[in-house]
């Protein structure tokens, strides 16, 4: 099988209403990179998945994937050493939290889905860097109560803000310097508190011109009055900086010190997308699993193609038990056409783990020996 036969047999045009049926982009990367198995093994254990995910759905279970969302980007940041700025620590917070509910959700499946629970024994939860974070970070901002330091620095800074605010007021409300005034307002220019003056006064204002407007009639003064706070609430910002950094730098080295866990966490959650996304388009289409075998029986009864819809002639179709070879023949409207490609297309739906609405027996070896026939075949 190569790319011809799944572009002839619309293989992708199928798996491309699959993906649409995934919440993440960790499961529409697996439906991508998904191929059909000629392993009778493997085969079995991806129908079986799909079944154990449709009975749960069948149940009135929905897997709980809130917060879960593609964290290669950002778990690639971490393993080059790159810190993580707050609104990427709320989204491995948002991914841990998802991975919880995932766990707590699988853990009373057992009966339904033997195999899809057994898969959480090998998930790990992370309640400490849940609580690390979500202490720490809140609005996507690094919250002042992360540290002591960082609350007290913070405090300052309010208070050198309102120092600051209270002179420029003084400043505004002083008749000397009315005439020399553009607006009556305080404008915060490149982290400088200024006010606008008119460009014919500069020189009568003392003080340091921060910027000056596009026109060139107005220029925005630092008032030599408040000189000194703006230097000192300059320092205090970068020592808040520092401290910011800090606090991340300790929560991105908590994710980075588990971050084998997360990945193996990361790469089940996208197998569940993956593997319920099967089970939501197999509850669609009505779908159930058919028996497959090695023994070259294919029988497919009311078989219609996947992707047609409207009125079409389902499918009786019979190889392999009392004959091995069939001729189809009639004139050139698309129905032998059809025939075959209903035949090559549900083979590898199959085989790719999709419940169809078939009923009953494929036959997996000659399945497969059709779909290399098929191939050659101009369809």
């Amino acid at each position: 099988m190569n790319e011809n036969t799944f572009e002839k047999l619309q293989y992708n045009e199928l798996k491309e209403i699959i993906k649409s049926y995934c919440v993440s982009g960790l499961g529409r990367e697996l439906i991508e990179k998904l191929t059909p198995s000629s392993n009778l093994k493997v085969v079995k254990h991806r129908l079986m998945e799909t079944s154990e995910a449709r009975a749960i759905l069948d149940a009135g279970g929905n897997m709980p994937f809130m917060g879960v969302s593609n964290m290669e980007h950002i778990i690639l940041k971490v393993e080059k050493g790159i810190i993580l700025d707050p609104s990427e620590l709320i989204n491995i917070l948002d991914f841990l939290r998802g991975c919880r509910r995932i766990l707590t959700f699988m853990s009373g499946k057992e009966f339904f889905a033997p195999t899809l629970a057994s898969y959480t024994n090998s998930m790990t939860e992370f309640a400490g860097i849940e609580e690390e974070i979500s202490f720490s970070i809140k609005n996507n901002q690094i919250d002042s109560a992360a540290s002591i330091e960082l609350k007290r620095v913070r405090t300052r800074i309010q208070t050198t803000e309102q120092k600051i605010k209270e002179r420029l007021n003084k400043f505004l409300n002083s008749s000397t310097n009315r005439n020399y005034i553009q607006e009556f307002i305080i404008s915060v220019k490149d982290d400088r508190y200024t006010i606008p003056i008119k460009a014919s006064y500069k020189n009568q204002v003392q003080g340091t011109i921060v910027e000056t407007s596009s026109k060139g009639s107005t220029v925005f003064v630092e008032p030599s009055v408040v000189g000194k706070l703006s230097d000192e609430l300059a320092a205090l910002k970068s020592e808040e900086a520092i401290l910011e950094y800090q606090i991340l730098a300790t929560l991105t080295g908590l994710v980075a010190e588990n971050i084998q866990p997360i990945n193996v966490n990361m790469e089940l959650i996208s197998q569940y997308d993956m593997i319920f996304a099967k089970a939501k388009y197999s509850k669609q289409v009505d779908g159930i699993e058919p028996n497959i075998n090695d023994h070259g029986y294919i029988k497919l009864i009311n078989c219609k193609h996947p992707l047609l819809s409207g009125h079409v002639v389902p499918l009786q179709f019979s190889i392999g038990d009392l004959y091995r070879c069939l001729i189809i023949t009639g004139p050139n409207a698309g129905g032998k056409t059809i025939v075959l490609k209903t035949i090559g297309l549900v083979t590898l739906a199959t085989i790719s783990g999709f419940l169809l609405r078939l009923q009953r027996k494929l036959k997996l070896q000659y399945l497969t020996m059709f779909l290399s026939i098929l191939a050659t075949i101009r369809v």
